[in-house]
């Protein structure tokens, strides 16, 4: 539809967004175009594989999960593990905002994984560069996988309880971070941990980069999430 409008998401490694907020993208999809950059490869993320197998696999992973979510992937190449907001990445994905003129852009909670602040960094600096910093909604997902999301107080969620089937499947196109069902449920209970406090069954956190208000951006609405 030619009146739908773009969302963003700028992540580290290929998977953050899956496991971070796929039941949220799921949500997503049905009104906006999905655009994903991914800044490295995770080519450190396979014990085992080298560099270059390890990317070969794992981008092939994010494609079969973009190709579920309907989004277009877009992977800058940079390394895992030595991830850093220089400018000329800041201004590639500074040309990526400019040309999608989202209406939101998704990144990761910049503490405990260094990659991840480095992802918040550049889609932060991305935004100031594209002059759209100021009118952009900007929002931080908690890590899905493990103990690696300190200090993070949501600002607002998100109830997936009638898509966490859909986010199961997305999470096993990352077979090499998920390998079994076992693992998939062990990373779902956070969800099911932030259901609790939301009072449903299942629920994805989000920090907002501006506090939410009533008015903001002439919509009735200053939050996309709420809307879902």
């Amino acid at each position: 539809m030619a009146d739908r409008r773009n969302i963003l998401f700028v992540e580290a490694h290929p998977d953050d967004i899956v496991h971070g907020m796929g039941g949220t993208a799921w949500r997503l999809k049905d009104d906006y175009d999905l655009h994903l950059v991914c800044l490295t490869s995770g080519q450190r993320g396979i014990r085992g594989k080298s560099a270059e197998e390890a990317a070969a696999i794992r981008i092939a992973e994010e494609r079969a999960a973009c190709e579920l979510l309907g989004a277009e992937a877009t992977f800058m190449g940079e390394m895992d593990g030595e991830l850093f907001a220089g400018r000329e990445l800041c201004e590639k994905v500074a040309d990526i905002v400019r040309r999608l003129e989202p209406a939101a852009v998704f990144t990761l909670w910049p503490v405990n994984v260094p990659d991840h602040t480095a992802a918040c960094e550049v889609a932060t600096k991305a935004l100031h560069l594209a002059k759209v910093f100021f009118t952009t909604e900007l929002y931080m997902i908690e890590n899905g996988m493990g103990g690696q999301t300190n200090q993070f107080e949501p600002d607002v969620y998100v109830n997936i309880s009638d898509v966490i089937e859909h986010k199961r499947q997305l999470m096993r196109c990352h077979r090499s971070q998920v390998p079994d069902e076992a693992r998939v449920e062990r990373t779902l209970e956070r969800n099911r941990f932030r259901g609790l406090l939301a009072r449903c069954d299942w629920a994805e956190p989000f920090k907002t980069y501006w506090p939410l208000m009533g008015t903001r951006w002439e919509r009735k609405s200053t939050c996309i999430l709420w809307e879902l």
